[in-house]
């Protein structure tokens, strides 16, 4: 993906050969409906978002989580009758919105970041379908303990250290299951020494 050098470059020069809208949004604006029909592309050039889908019955469920330098679309995701939509989890998050037509039209400029952005569809429908088999294994998980674990072992670093850069709340709507026993079932990890909590971040001992 672009770092942030080159987000600025992308700003100043794709926007060159192909119409590109830069938008602000606040701490849980939404920004983009997913189930709508004008295909986007956007990029996050500055803090954080996340994908949620709603069902019928009011239940929600974290897809993806998205930081500064990802990509995302509704290029990849079936229209059902679930709402799926991208919203603003940080005080600010700057998007640049690209249509998806004018991404497949030639460049005149022979831009290379044009270039860079079709490899890098590439890459986010590799990681896409990734973390949806991610997603499905989790789900898979019949308790919130084996969730809880199965999470943490595909997030810590190498010392087994999780830092957690967003609520417990937020996690636990990614794990589908209620933040009561999220945080309870946290606990009780803790106390068989599974797992060792120190403000926002939580050390797996075993």
């Amino acid at each position: 993906m672009f770092d942030t050098t080159e987000n600025l470059q992308l700003k100043n020069h794709l926007s060159k050969c192909v119409n590109t809208t830069c938008k602000t949004f606040y701490n849980r604006e939404l920004i983009l409906n997913l189930n709508t029909r004008i295909k986007q592309i956007a990029f996050i050039t500055y803090g954080r978002a996340t994908i949620v889908k709603l069902d019928e019955d009011g239940n929600k469920v974290v897809l993806r989580e998205l930081k500064e330098n990802d990509i995302f679309s509704n290029l990849f995701y079936v229209s059902s009758e679930d709402e799926i939509y991208v919203v603003s989890n940080s005080n600010i998050t700057e998007v640049v919105f690209i249509n998806y037509y004018a991404i497949l039209k030639d460049c005149s400029m022979n831009c290379p970041f044009h270039n860079q952005l079709v490899l890098n569809l590439f890459d986010l429908l590799i990681k896409d379908n990734k973390e949806l088999n991610e997603k499905i294994e989790l789900l898979s998980k019949r308790t919130v303990r084996s969730k809880i674990l199965f999470f943490l072992k595909k997030r810590i670093n190498k010392d087994n250290i999780f830092k957690v850069t967003t609520s417990y709340k937020a996690i636990a709507d990614y794990l589908a299951v209620d933040r009561s026993n999220f945080m309870r079932e946290l606990s009780n990890l803790e106390k068989d020494e599974v797992i060792k909590k120190e403000g926002k971040q939580i050390t797996l001992l075993q």
